[in-house]
């Protein structure tokens, strides 16, 4: 048996090493198990000292039980020590590691980030299928780690990237991106590079100086892989602020813009409104595997949709997501710029969305934009009642004042005409000298008084006085 056979079994046996792992381990952390593993396991593989790699493997041992080597900040974190571990690791130790990044480790943060997940936002009967990963662009000012809230799969903040601004909605924040070294990596993950996927972000763009004057591509999430001059892009897809004209004026108008990669280069989906500085907007990149359709949302609408027919889009298979970057080559020998203004959050979805779930994810990123609720059924049958009710009663009012009027112009007319029609018929004219005549004086021997009032009526030509 050889002598490292012999020190690993006699210090298992003495110092129960694996044990002793266990419980440090279940006071720390797995940003410090996997630093203390990384410190330990440094320069191993060229000492003479068998019992630092022993403990070099016991400890990652441990350590990949507890899948602290899923976790993405742990990666970022550490940096370049993190890799160094990992070739270690993978050479001198005989386990199996799941490290951040893998189908292992998918299911494992699939699982722990469930309970804590955000639900289903549901309306109208759709729902929003879950994201594989949803960056809120919302951690504290002083965080260097973008936060997925889904699947851990973090990313790293550079220097010049603002936190905590105003967001799109009362209890929403922004990250500004300046456009000088400012940007999000998310470091390569098979999750986020499906066949099928939907790549979605809300943002409100800024002003370039002389950005109307040429035609641009300002990057905004991008997962491309590495660009030439030969292909310009090997694969991968991303969401941009393109610069098309000149127009009537000499002038380039902003669109939204989705690009995925192809074996003959990039095919790009522009939008019909314009990406508008100012406005924070939601877009939203749709691409289905069977139908070969690259499809562009702006504000849960359908604006743009292209074939590949052909051609197939091509992932990308070993480069990082970059949010806010730019620096992508274009078909026109340019490189692409780094995107300015706000971004409230971005989110990956490994199925292409339909129209409907694309609608319901804009109306749950903007609450005021959703359609408000109907009147229940008693209540439009109540005022439909209502309604018919005012509009007879206005009816009847007409025919009344119209009826009165149509009396008080027809009446004189009718009382001419019956005085006529009875002269014709012989009855005593209200001329002659007969029984209808009365004299100017009280009847009988009343005398007049202060209750006894004379009362005047014309008839005919002549006046008729009573007494009363």
């Amino acid at each position: 048996m050889s002598s490292l056979a012999v020190a690993a079994l006699a210090l298992a046996a003495v110092l129960s090493p694996t044990t002793v792992s266990e419980v440090r381990a279940q006071q720390e952390t797995c940003l410090q198990t996997v630093e203390r593993v990384s410190n330990v396991c440094a320069g191993v593989l060229t000492s003479s000292d068998p019992f630092e790699l022993l403990n070099c493997c016991e400890g990652a041992k441990v350590a990949n039980e507890r899948k602290c080597f899923c976790e993405a900040d742990v990666a970022l974190t550490l940096g370049s020590s993190y890799d160094a571990t990992l070739d270690v690791l993978e050479s001198g130790c005989s386990i199996p590691i799941s490290v951040y990044g893998s189908v292992d480790c998918f299911a494992h943060n699939n699982a722990a980030a469930a309970a804590a997940a955000p639900p289903q936002r549901q309306r109208a009967n759709v729902a929003v299928t879950k994201p594989v990963s949803f960056w809120n662009l919302d951690d504290d000012a002083n965080s260097n780690v973008a936060s997925d809230s889904m699947n851990n799969i973090n990313g790293l903040y550079s220097a010049e990237v603002t936190l905590g601004l105003e967001g799109p909605g009362p209890d929403q924040t922004s990250a500004y991106f300046s456009g000088l070294n400012s940007y999000v990596l998310i470091p390569y993950t098979p999750l986020v590079n499906t066949a099928n996927f939907t790549i979605s972000t809300t943002l409100m763009p800024s002003p370039r100086q002389g950005e109307e004057t040429r035609a641009s591509t300002e990057s905004i999430v991008e997962n491309f892989a590495d660009t030439s001059m030969q292909t310009v892009v090997i694969g991968g897809y991303g969401l941009e602020r393109q610069w098309v004209g000149p127009n009537a004026r000499g002038l380039y108008e902003p669109k939204w813009a989705f690009a995925v990669g192809t074996p003959v280069g990039p095919i790009v989906v522009t939008s019909r409104s314009d990406a508008s500085n100012g406005v924070w907007s939601q877009i939203a990149g749709v691409y289905d595997a069977a139908t070969r359709t690259a499809s562009l949302y702006v504000n849960g609408d359908l604006e743009a949709s292209r074939s590949l027919g052909q051609q197939i889009m091509l992932g990308n298979p070993q480069n990082d997501m970059l949010i806010g970057n730019g620096n992508r080559l274009t078909a026109t020998g340019d490189t692409s710029v780094p995107y300015v203004g706000r971004i409230s959050q971005v989110a990956f979805f490994d199925v292409p969305l339909d129209e409907a779930e694309v609608a319901s994810l804009y109306q749950s990123s903007f609450p005021s934009a959703a359609p408000k609720k109907g009147l229940p059924l008693w209540a439009i049958i109540l005022a439909t009642c209502l309604s018919v009710l005012v509009v007879v009663a206005i009816a009847a009012a007409l025919f009344v004042w119209k009826f009165k009027g149509w009396r008080q112009r027809g009446a004189p007319k009718m009382v001419q005409n019956a005085t006529n029609a009875s002269a014709g018929k012989g009855l005593p004219s209200l001329h002659e000298e007969n029984d209808l005549s009365e004299q100017l004086t009280p009847k009988g021997n009343r005398t007049p008084s202060a209750n006894v009032h004379p009362r005047f009526k014309k008839i005919g030509s002549r006046i008729s006085v009573t007494w009363n």
